[in-house]
């Protein structure tokens, strides 16, 4: 998973697969850890205590990530912050795809060779998806709409994942919910044509179909353990490498512009919990790392020490 395939994974998945989920209690499906769970973050001052989690966008159902410290930590937050607040909005979500999504050219082929449109058809078609039927969207949908597809048919539920458990759970406690950024945001970065990067990138995802349930299992893996330099390697790396204008863009920039919101919700008071895809916080341009470069302290959070 890692490049810039990858990244629309992360940003843009949940909100085209929104679907209805029963209303769940957090505490309850709570079990004690029997490995490292998924990296959490602590963030502290005289008054204020953040907590930054690193999110799976879509999750197996039978993935167990939901531990005593994280019910914990979501029980005492005063306020859930979301990549996005209204992520399951399925009406905005549509209405920004037709605005930010959509090429009146019908061009989606046209960068490939003959033989690299047979490839993508027929990798399109084992996920009875038409690509032909697609010919006006953009790269980075049709990259979206395959992500999906392979994803659910390796057995990924988008209402399994972290974001959506916890944005059920918080309106089941009338928890606060906010957005670090907009749906809107979210989108106009993947509509900039992603500094011609973004053909490449999907011609990538069909090249790499045949690997890309592996790919998926050992990320699911490292995050649930929290493996940082494993994910920094699948998250991050590959990106950073073949498409650094748009790593630049899709996580730096974005992580760039979380800090100074972070910054003044730790001015303010009470225990905050924010959780963010995971990529935001793997590597040398984490979440994380640049709120130290800005003096702010950042610990990892000890799972053991909150039983």
């Amino acid at each position: 998973m890692f490049n810039l395939k990858n990244t629309r994974r992360t940003i843009v998945t949940g909100l085209l697969t929104a679907a209805a989920f029963l209303p769940m209690g957090f505490a309850a499906q709570a079990k004690e850890p029997s490995k490292p769970a998924p990296k959490m973050w602590v963030i502290k001052d005289a008054d204020s205590t953040i907590y930054l989690y690193g999110s799976f966008h879509l999750l197996k159902p039978d993935t167990q990530w939901k531990t005593p410290g994280l019910d914990k930590v979501f029980n005492s937050a005063d306020t859930l912050y979301l990549e996005v607040a209204n992520l399951d909005d399925q009406q905005a979500a549509i209405a920004l795809v037709q605005k930010y999504g959509v090429d009146p050219t019908g061009g989606l082929l046209k960068p490939y060779t003959p033989e690299q449109q047979k490839l993508i058809r027929e990798t399109y078609a084992k996920y009875g998806l038409n690509i032909d039927q697609m010919l006006m969207y953009k790269p980075w949908l049709a990259g979206v709409m395959l992500t999906v597809a392979q994803m659910q048919k390796a057995g990924f539920d988008p209402n399994a994942g972290v974001d959506k458990t916890l944005l059920t759970a918080a309106r089941a406690r009338n928890l606060p919910v906010k957005g670090l950024e907009t749906m809107e945001d979210q989108m106009k970065v993947l509509a900039t044509g992603l500094f011609g990067e973004e053909s490449t990138a999907l011609l990538d995802m069909v090249k790499e179909d045949a690997t890309v349930n592996e790919t998926f299992g050992k990320l699911l893996t490292a995050w649930s353990i929290g493996d940082d330099k494993t994910l920094e390697t699948l998250l991050v790396d590959e990106m950073k490498t073949k498409t650094p204008k748009t790593y630049e863009a899709v996580l730096v920039n974005r992580n760039r512009n979380w800090i100074a919101p972070i910054k003044d919700i730790l001015a303010g008071s009470g225990t905050q919990l924010i959780v963010v895809g995971a990529g935001h916080l793997a590597g040398p341009d984490s979440v994380q790392n640049m709120l130290k470069k800005d003096g702010v302290k950042v610990e990892a959070y000890d799972y053991q020490a909150a039983q």
